[in-house]
């Protein structure tokens, strides 16, 4: 028998002005199910998170968590989700507990309740004997799993995060997901927005692409293998050495509009919407004085299968 729907998106559109983000975009998400927002940058994949945590409205259609619209029980909306941010939003003078503290007193939490719900919040995401250091001294990883526990406090049926992993690295990613399995088989509803391929394939239980606004294609990773293309080639690297913020900045003007850069220490992402695009930026790196120790590509099924097609689409060309 299938989990029920914890959240429901029904032909969901927004606008900026004259500028349509989404339209029309209908998704579900179950409990017991974590499901990964797929698409460059552009595609609507923060918009549709916005509207789904009730901070955005649209101009059409209907957004629904366990039977709870935000238009007529704002409150009850708002009590049932948990939204991760893509950028830690926690106090850095304040230790971990304070930080879960404030944050609950703001959920309307007080007394025991408040210290039990703070105490199961930190053991959680493995942070018990970190509670009373201060958030400053955390690694990213560490603050991420705060900002996950700050979600978490007021025990919400849906998890919302955006671009949860941008930030960490590999180490960090895997601890991260790791949780969000644990919280999926503990009933949650989970809902990322992702544009790592490889990522969704290996921790989402269904992926939905979003292309230009408008949900171009869902279902499990394997079925998307063979229904579904993605243009985007993907790069990691591992740096001689972590390159200062000035030689970083000078090669993000280099790019291209459609090249997205991420450096985690020495470890360097490229992803771009042509392989072609790829070969550029990597140049652009490397005439900049960006050392490369190595670098792979993906080795993700979904990722060898995107590039296989590319390998026939050319061939036939």
């Amino acid at each position: 028998m299938p989990l029920p729907v914890a959240l429901s998106l029904v032909d969901v559109t927004v606008r900026y002005g004259a500028r349509t983000a989404i339209e029309r975009v209908s998704l579900d998400v179950r409990r017991g199910e974590i499901v990964g927002l797929l698409g460059p940058n552009g595609s609507g994949k923060s918009t549709t998170l916005a509207v789904a945590a009730g901070v955005l409205d649209p101009v059409g259609g209907t957004v629904t968590v366990d039977e709870h619209t935000r238009t007529a029980d704002p409150v009850g909306f708002a009590q049932r989700v948990g939204l991760v941010p893509q950028e830690p939003a926690v106090y850095e003078e304040l230790t971990a507990a304070a930080n879960l503290t404030f944050f609950g007193q703001l959920y309307g939490l007080t007394g025991h309740d408040l210290r039990r719900r703070v105490t199961r919040a930190l053991a959680r995401v493995k942070l018990t004997d970190r509670a009373q250091d201060r958030v400053s001294a955390f690694s990213g990883g560490m603050r991420q799993r705060l900002n996950l526990a700050v979600a978490l406090l007021h025990d919400p049926p849906v998890l919302l995060l955006d671009e949860p992993t941008a930030s960490l690295d590999p180490a960090s990613r895997d601890a991260l997901f790791a949780d969000l399995t644990r919280f999926r088989d503990d009933g949650h509803a989970i809902l990322l927005t992702t544009h790592h391929m490889d990522e969704a394939e290996a921790g989402c239980d269904r992926i939905a692409v979003l292309e230009g606004g408008r949900l171009a294609a869902s279902g499990p990773p394997a079925e998307l293998l063979h229904t579904h293309r993605i243009d985007r080639a993907v790069l990691y690297g591992h740096l001689r050495t972590r390159p200062p913020k000035y030689l970083e900045r000078a090669i993000r003007q280099r790019l291209n509009a459609r090249v997205e850069l991420e450096i985690t220490g020495r470890r360097l992402r490229l992803s771009a919407d042509t392989s072609e695009q790829l070969g550029t930026a990597l140049a652009a790196l490397l005439v900049e004085g960006l050392e490369l120790e190595s670098f792979r590509t993906p080795a993700g099924a979904l990722e060898r299968a995107l590039r296989s097609e590319e390998c026939e689409t050319g061939e036939r060309a």
